[in-house]
Parts: C-alpha cells; structure tokens; sequence
C-alpha cells in the first residue's frame, strides 16, 4: 500500500535542512518550533522512518532523512511547476477606451476602478470626446470601445433611452417676436438635430449664437445668459413648459471589430452591466 507524503510537511522538511535548524525554519514559516516538531514527527510517522538524529542542541538528518532530503526537492520542484503552470497568467496590453463628457462625468470613475482591480496588467488609454468623434474614430480602428449617443443608421449596440430637457439661463425669459438663441454642439451632434428638429416641428424661429466642442463650453455659455441649450435632463436648472418636448437620445457601446483581446470583453462586460445597471443616474 503506498504512502502519501504531505507537500506541506515535505516544505517544511526542506526549510529545516536548508536552515540549519527547526527554529530558523519557524521564523521563516513563521511558525513556533513546538509546531514545526509536531510537522516533522508527522511526517516520520508518513514515511515511516526516523529522520533526524539529536548532536547536542542540534537536529542532524538520519541517513534515510538524507534520502527523503533529495526526494522531497524533487517533489517541490514538480509541485511548484505544475502549480505555475496552471495559474492563470495575468492580462497584458492596452485598450483605447473612448467615452462622452456625460459618461466621463458620471459612471468612467466606477467603470475604471472595477478595470484596473480585476485586469491590473491592462493599460486603460482613455479618451473623452463628442459622440460623432468617437465613432469615427472606431470606424478608423483608433478606438477599441466607445461610449456614445446612437444616431440612426449607427451601428452601435444600444444601452438605453435617455430623456433631453432644455437648459437655459437662470433669468430665462422666452422672445415673444425674436428667435430662440441657441447654444450648440457643433455639427454632427445628435443633441443638436433634436433640438432643431423640435423646433421646426413646433415653427418657431430661432438662430444659433453660440458653438463649442466641449460640454462645459456649452454650459458656461447658458450660464452667461447667451441662449438655451439640451442636454440630459439630470442636468437641467429649469425646465421651460413653453418650449417644444425633446426626444429622447439613445446611448449605445460601439466595438472595433478588429480588436478581440480578452481584456476588451472584460472592460466592455463591466461598463454595459453598469450602465443597464444605472442609466438615470449615470448620464
């Protein structure tokens, strides 16, 4: 009948051998001296033979010890192969992540530290730009993933429906005979088609006196009293009755088909799960 040898104890009986002793193997295992004695008479009982013998305050091994000694090198060294073989072996490169000024503002932060916890191996090159900006940049191969609002035609993988409301300033009066001063994306934008579109269907006059490429230019414009604008409506100071009902906008994830990284279906899995998971108070 064979004998199973404990990889633990063997450890161990490596330790003590290498050391030169039972009370450096313990501060090394960290571990008492009383326990590595218990380990080793453990492992004399397993293997059925007395392997060290007292010279002084010493532990010499016994003749069979020193044949165990060689042994048990061999079985660590196999053990602690086969151990590192199966381990699985951390996710490397990097990932061009593309997001809106709303999602930068709201949901990037939890998305990024979900990443970084469960792929510390993987570069995040992340990049914030107006949604037509990112798809283009997909379609170029420039980006791996993006996060932007979905126009019709696009071929993004939509993530839900968003409500638009409009901003305006804080002393907002609405003209009786002048038209409606608008502040906007500049063009494409889907936030922008929405807005002309409902005002065209409402006939009213308006005119745009104001563009930027960047949210907060859009938002210090408002407030300076310039004109009005749309955005989320989680964003909205005032929600003006008077002026035409937006429609919604739809957000969607959109993936080069060139890229296929594992590490690209973790990040892409994470931010969808969010989002789905808090669309109202992400964006």
């Amino acid at each position: 009948m064979f004998k199973n040898l404990d990889i633990d104890l063997l450890r161990t009986f490596v330790a003590i051998a290498d050391l030169g002793g039972f009370s450096k193997a313990g501060r090394q295992l960290h571990k008492t001296q009383s326990a590595i004695s218990l380990q080793m008479k453990r492992l004399e009982a397993q293997s059925g033979s007395k392997l060290f013998r007292k010279a002084g305050r010493r532990q010499l091994l016994t003749e069979p010890g020193e044949l165990l000694l060689n042994y048990a090198r061999r079985i660590l060294s196999l053990n602690d192969e086969a151990a590192a073989a199966l381990k699985p072996v951390p996710l490397q490169g990097k990932i061009r992540f593309g997001v809106t000024q709303d999602f930068a503002d709201r949901g990037l932060a939890f998305v990024l530290a979900r990443f970084a916890d469960s792929h510390p191996g993987v570069r995040l090159d992340v990049r914030v730009n107006p949604s037509c900006e990112l798809k283009r940049e997909i379609a170029k191969g420039k980006l791996d993933l993006a996060i932007a609002f979905q126009e019709p035609g696009d071929s993004g993988d939509p993530l839900g429906k968003l409500q638009l409301s409009w901003i305006v300033p804080e002393q907002f009066i609405e003209p009786d005979d002048q038209p409606l001063k608008l502040v906007l994306f500049e063009p494409p934008c889907v936030f922008r088609d929405r807005v002309i579109s409902a005002l065209e269907k409402a006939a009213m006059s308006w005119r745009i006196v104001y563009t930027s490429p960047s949210l907060p230019g859009l938002l210090a414009a408002v407030e300076a009293g310039l004109g009005v604008t749309a955005r989320l409506s989680h964003r909205s100071r005032n929600r003006v009755a008077e002026l035409p009902e937006l429609q919604p906008v739809e957000l969607a994830i959109h993936r080069n088909p060139q890229a296929t990284p594992a590490a690209l279906d973790a990040l892409e899995n994470i931010t969808r799960a969010h989002i789905q998971n808090n669309l109202q108070d992400l964006v």
